[in-house]
């Protein structure tokens, strides 16, 4: 019944039809899972004497007199003056001369609007312009004298048209609307019925019943959702994969080699990916692990305990300078363990990549770090027994999976250097197990940061020159490359001249950023990181991964256009030695969000409790980049506000599944419809 198109209500033509889909409505379904917005309490009636021209107000009389005039300025003007037992009020409309047909005298009509405060201070004329009218002998009653949904509207509709096709998907297509949910589930959760809900939603009698009908509502996407992630979570669980078990001396000459201990959260980490592997199906783990907490070394144990086994491995990085630092860091330590290991990107010549391609078929390859280029056709593993995907958040789940099908059941471990909150974890992530790591290695500091503004400046640049002074190297990150009238932010390249000939023309200055060839990139970053260049402009194309230790001091520029998780990263470029660093938030904002997130930096160097506020503030999609496609295709929910239910609909999930109920063929079917496909991995 609700998969009927919306064309089947009355007056949604052609026309209609395509302004509707903007809105993402194209079913009945689509049309009552599209929540309002807000609600006007329309629904207390004031009595005409205690009308005050503070605020919107419902009152309820019987028309006295109705008059048309025209305004001085030629538009049409309806009147009407109405009354109830407490006193006499009139209301005026512009351009609705059918009003003047519509009313009668003596009928009673409901009134939801604000006094004219000109009127009231200067006559004490209690006198409503444009308010909503309804006749109380009106069946439909969705405007006035009621609890009135708000809903979010584009161009060539309005708030009443929109109502009206509500009330009759309601009245036509949920009458004895079928329940998917289990009834143990509804009874352990106190929910309402589906038909209940949507009813209440859209047309509710009190606060209350719009609460009830919000959580059943919440429930249900968060649940069908979970399930659909545990589902997948179970079916990986029994493919049979690769059983990597303790073979030869790699994995301890590594761990001898290393000039320090592993901290507890990696170790705790390692035991968990180390059982994963032994086992007989398939790893699937995320790594979640605050900037500079050591991710990298727990994916290289996990690539040479595929290697001990007789595998391939591959880490696929979403950048080419962190693909190739990765292989800088690492083509040693697996040349000292007896491994061969190769780089893999886009800026490779054909016939380097010819000769790279051979060598991975054949198996005399047995680790590949590299981009997006490993997930090319041309790319054949001999027996790839490892994926490691690293900032996994910079890949899409169709390129993931290419990558994972590069093998025949490979283990994955994707890893995250952005903190992510649980509840969007259990969304995004929900059938992968997930390891964190919060400690940083020994010896580091926390990054001391500051918010100055722009009349501080020079007080900054000679902070700057003292620690360039001192051996010391420095980011200034701007968030455009070239001039924008329209931001008003500074612009790398302006910047660049900017310091190279007024503010430090004695020192060695850098500008990278995205407009620049992979080679360029190179270049520059090779000549940052070898001392060359003191003094590195940039774009936030150094955000991920960039690992330069002598580098203590992090300057953004208008840091206010960037948000909480993209601060975070970057200031995590620096304090990767024993140093103290420092992070200064440049920044003239003023607007009270902007503030908050700058605020939540200066306090915090925890990327988790930032990642919460970040959540808090900006919401998932933004958060991540989601939001113009729908954070998984969430249409109800919101992973904070309604984490609690999210955490009781996973646990349900798993109840279903356990009890084997999700088998039911409406509940697959719904479940099928509202996320279809493969969810996530």
């Amino acid at each position: 019944m609700l998969g009927k198109p919306v064309t089947v209500l009355k007056g949604v033509g052609p026309k209609r039809k395509k302004i509707l889909a903007t809105l993402g409505v194209h079913l009945i379904e689509d049309l009552l899972y599209y929540i309002p917005r807000s609600y006007r309490d329309r629904s207390k009636i004031v009595s005409i004497a205690h009308v005050k021209p503070e605020g919107e107000v419902t009152v309820q009389g019987i028309v006295k007199g109705i008059k048309k005039q025209r305004s001085r300025r030629g538009r049409s003007l309806v009147k009407i003056a109405f009354k109830d037992e407490s006193g006499i009020a009139y209301a005026t409309w512009f351009n609705q001369p059918y009003l003047y047909q519509q009313l009668k005298q003596g009928e009673e009509v409901l009134i939801s609007g604000r006094l004219n405060v000109d009127l009231w201070e200067k006559q004490k004329r209690r006198e409503f312009v444009h308010p909503v009218l309804e006749k109380t002998s009106d069946a439909e009653g969705l405007e006035a004298g009621r609890i009135v949904p708000q809903y979010s509207m584009t161009e060539g509709l309005n708030q009443k048209q929109f109502r009206r096709w509500v009330k009759e998907a309601l009245d036509k297509f949920t009458r004895g609307l079928v329940e998917f949910l289990p009834q143990i589930t509804l009874e352990k959760n106190k929910l309402c019925s589906r038909q209940e809900a949507l009813w209440n939603i859209h047309l509710p009698q009190d606060q209350a019943a719009i609460d009830i009908a919000y959580r059943r509502l919440v429930f249900e996407e968060f649940f069908l959702l979970q399930l659909k992630l545990l589902k997948n979570q179970q079916y990986w669980q029994r493919k049979k994969g690769i059983s990597h078990m303790r073979k030869g001396d790699i994995i301890s000459r590594y761990l001898k080699r290393l000039p320090f201990k592993l901290t507890g959260c990696q170790q705790r980490a390692w035991y968990e990916i180390n059982e994963d592997m032994e086992a007989p199906n398939p790893m699937n783990r995320l790594l979640q692990g605050d900037v500079g907490s050591g991710k990298t070394v727990l994916a290289v144990l996990s690539l040479l305990k595929s290697c001990e086994n007789g595998c391939q491995g591959a880490l696929m990085a979403p950048t080419e300078i962190l693909a190739e630092q990765h292989y800088n860091r690492l083509a040693g330590i697996f040349s000292f363990l007896d491994l061969s290991c190769t780089l893999l990107t886009g800026r490779q010549s054909p016939r380097e990549k010819q000769n790279i391609y051979r060598h991975i078929e054949e198996g005399t390859v047995s680790i590949v770090i590299g981009t997006h280029a490993l997930i090319q056709e041309s790319v054949t593993f001999q027996r790839l027994g490892m994926v490691v995907i690293d900032e996994q958040h910079r890949f899409g789940v169709e390129q993931r999976e290419k990558l994972i099908k590069k093998g025949v059941v490979p283990d994955v471990l994707v890893m995250t250097a952005t903190p992510i909150p649980r509840s969007l974890a259990v969304t995004l992530y929900g059938d992968l197990d997930v390891s964190v790591l919060k400690e940083k290695p020994p010896g580091r500091k926390p990054v001391v940061t500051r918010i100055r503004t722009t009349g501080s400046r020079q007080k900054i640049y000679s902070f700057v020159d003292e620690q360039v002074e001192g051996g010391k190297q420095v980011y200034v990150v701007c968030p455009l490359v070239n001039e924008s009238e329209k931001l008003a932010v500074e612009a790398a390249e302006n910047m660049f001249k900017k310091l190279s000939a007024d503010i430090f023309p004695h020192r060695q200055i850098g500008l990278i950023h995205g407009q620049l060839t992979a080679a360029e990139k190179y270049k520059v970053m090779e000549r940052f990181q070898n001392g060359e260049i003191q003094i590195l402009v940039a774009t936030s194309v150094i955000e991920v991964g960039v690992d330069v230790p002598q580098a203590t001091v992090m300057l953004i520029e208008d840091a206010h256009r960037f948000g909480i998780a993209q601060l975070h990263q970057l200031r995590g470029r620096v304090g990767r030695g024993s140093q103290q660093s420092y992070c200064v938030l440049l920044s003239d904002a003023t607007e009270s969000i902007a503030r908050q997130r700058l605020k939540a930096l200066e306090k915090t160097n925890d990327g988790f409790k930032l990642a919460e506020e970040d959540l808090r503030l900006r919401g998932p999609g933004e958060l991540f980049g989601l939001k113009q496609h729908g954070l998984m295709g969430l249409r109800v929910g919101d992973l904070y506000q309604d984490r609690e239910i999210l955490f009781m609909a996973r646990q349900s999930a798993r109840e279903v599944l356990q009890l084997a109920v999700a088998g039911s063929d409406i509940l697959e079917n719904e479940m099928g419809k509202r996320f279809p496909g493969h969810v996530a991995r």
